[in-house]
């Protein structure tokens, strides 16, 4: 017998897809997915990278990005990549990427002039970076590398905390930017241009959240589980937004419109 009533996951997928086929004819808004199609080739997946760049701990949490895109594969109807992918620094191609990692826990060495300018090329070109803090210290040495960085990558830009009100905290779930493994702050910081977010930066650690480990999170039991289960929400955002920016503006909410077509969402 068919299945008559769909599941939350046939919902979102549908959802998902509706809303990204008709992206650029509602809102004129063209998703980096369409932006970026040569740079696919035949593989037109979503791939997420990690920088590999001066900081011992560059990659304080192994397959935390590849988790995040099994979520993001499950929840929505992007086709995501299998695995995380890194980049180096210096060489290689970005353009696959519509957001880059950056992870680190403390201070690393000053960027070389080549790879600020390769950042900036990158951001120019569309592209996001994502400062994700393991720093227990709201201003400890990670911020204060990241902050130096952005001075020479961006000079006319400085970060300020993002608004409660922005596309990003409801490009598909409904979050607070509190979201990770720490509470170390409610909110992210970020550089916006023309409305468009060139750097974020989050200070809870959110890749942290995905370890399954219990040692490597504060929190136990359910507290814990609740804390991975708003990280993965806002990792989804995160990638909702890279490939759609603003539409979300326009659009109202996944639950009204749940609510409004009488779908049933466990």
């Amino acid at each position: 017998m068919s299945r008559l009533t769909p599941t939350r996951r046939d919902v979102l997928r549908l959802f998902t897809g509706g809303l990204l086929g008709t992206l650029a004819l509602n809102t004129g808004v063209v998703p980096w997915a369409t932006r970026m199609a040569s740079a696919f080739g035949d593989d037109d997946r979503i791939r997420l990278a990690l920088l590999q760049h001066t900081a011992a701990a560059w990659h304080p949490h192994p397959h935390a990005l590849t988790s995040l895109l099994g979520e993001v594969s499950i929840t929505t109807s992007i086709d995501a990549a299998p695995k995380e992918e890194t980049v180096s620094l210096e060489r290689g191609d970005l353009t696959p990427f519509p957001l880059i990692f950056v992870c680190g826990n403390q201070a690393f060495a000053p960027w070389s002039d080549s790879a600020r300018q390769r950042m900036r090329r990158y951001i120019h070109a569309g592209g996001m970076l994502v400062f994700d803090s393991a720093d227990p210290a709201a201003d400890g040495g990670f911020r204060q590398s990241v902050t130096r960085e952005l001075q020479e990558i961006l000079p006319d830009k400085k970060l300020a905390q993002t608004s409660q009100s922005h596309v990003l905290y409801k490009s598909f779930y409904l979050c607070r930017g509190d979201e990770g493994r720490s509470p170390v702050k409610s909110h992210t910081d970020s550089i916006i241009d023309e409305g468009r977010i060139q750097a974020l930066y989050i200070y809870n650690d959110l890749l942290g959240a995905y370890e399954q480990r219990a040692n490597t999170n504060p929190w136990g039991g359910a507290q814990r589980d609740r804390r991975r289960d708003f990280a993965y929400r806002f990792g989804v955002n995160l990638v909702m937004y890279a490939l759609a920016l603003d539409y979300k503006e326009d659009q109202v909410h996944v639950p009204f419109i749940l609510r409004r077509r009488r779908w049933t969402v466990p």
